[in-house]
């Protein structure tokens, strides 16, 4: 078995000593270092790149992101602030010390992330596609991204709608010029790599990268889909394209895919285009590759994204948006 990288975040210097002794004389855990405050924390996850976090709630209250880590909260006692503080946060669990440091031990040492693909891997591509507008095409693929992030996979969201962009604004980015698009992608679109993209992701606290839509309308879009898709999929676990409501757009990111997932809400017409959408695709020997995923999210819970916010993984929907990550990184493609 592979073995678990791991940083602490502790504010009691002695209790942080006293784990790191811990966890070291675990077989398959490493621990990279340790922080005793949350911006500290955050800086040694974007630098160290570990598996896995343990930290109290007192540093995590203070740490802006876990940039991808699986997170365990560690508390002396139990309060309700700081199991609300681990819910928050999306923590994968919470622990007393030392009465369940053992517990946390195995649960830290299988938090490894998936091995990243090597040059010229096959991560998996991923593209999500409303049969129908207000289908869910938005929620499902922002969710699904988290849920993958959650998953331990090194995930990146497309917002492959250059006109519409609904992406950037679902997840409360504010449209400034502080953040690089797709459009900071047009001079460079004839030799475009993976350095390009990686310089203008968009960082999501929920630990995946995006590719932000132009903040104008764009059409045609400043760089290929394909290409973008070639350059990405060496170098994550997860794509997740946000396809445009348009075929002739969405085509070329449905070739470029291992899995479509056709979005369609409980209605007679929403059945109807995803029938005529399958159709369609099934004469262009595409449809082998696609899955309908019924939207079954309750109005409340899509309203939260007209605020830009994310449902916590412990919600219902949230819930079925894990499983649906876990079955979509273990499917081989068509």
């Amino acid at each position: 078995m592979s073995e678990t990288t791991v940083v602490l975040g502790l504010e009691d210097r002695s209790l942080q000593e006293e784990m790191l002794r811990f966890l070291e004389g675990q077989p398959r855990v490493r621990v990279l270092g340790a922080e005793d405050d949350g911006p500290g924390l955050a800086r040694r996850i974007r630098e160290a790149h570990p598996d896995a976090a343990v930290a109290s709630p007192e540093v995590v209250r203070a740490a802006p992101d876990m940039n991808g880590a699986a997170l365990y909260v560690v508390a002396q006692r139990e309060t309700t602030e700081a199991l609300r503080t681990a819910i928050r946060a999306s923590a994968r669990g919470f622990y007393l010390w030392p009465e369940e440091r053992e517990a946390l031990a195995r649960e830290a040492a299988s938090a490894a992330r998936p091995a990243q693909a090597p040059e010229g891997g096959m991560g998996r591509v991923v593209s999500v596609f409303g049969a129908r507008g207000g289908a869910g095409t938005t929620f499902l693929a922002t969710h699904l991204a988290a849920a993958c992030a959650a998953e331990g996979a090194s995930t990146t969201l497309v917002d492959a709608d250059p006109f519409f962009g609904d992406v950037g604004p679902a997840l409360g980015v504010a449209p400034n010029g502080a953040v690089r698009t797709a459009a900071d992608l047009a001079e460079v679109a004839d030799e475009l790599a993976w350095e390009h993209l990686d310089a203008v992701l968009y960082e999501h606290p929920r630990g995946f990268r995006v590719l932000l839509a132009p903040p104008e309308p764009a059409v045609p879009a400043p760089a290929s889909l394909p290409d973008v898709v070639a350059a990405l999929r060496p170098r994550q676990d997860a794509v997740i394209v946000h396809l445009p409501r348009w075929m002739d757009a969405a085509l070329p990111a449905i070739e470029a895919s291992d899995l479509v997932l056709v979005v369609v809400t409980l209605d007679v017409l929403a059945f109807r285009d995803a029938r005529r959408t399958l159709g369609f695709l099934d004469e262009q020997g595409l449809a082998g590759k696609c899955r309908l995923v019924v939207n079954r999210s309750a109005r409340a819970e899509v309203r939260a994204q007209d605020r830009g916010e994310l449902l916590s993984p412990r919600s219902r929907a949230g819930a079925k948006l894990r499983d649906l990550a876990g079955h979509v990184l273990r499917e081989r493609g068509a």
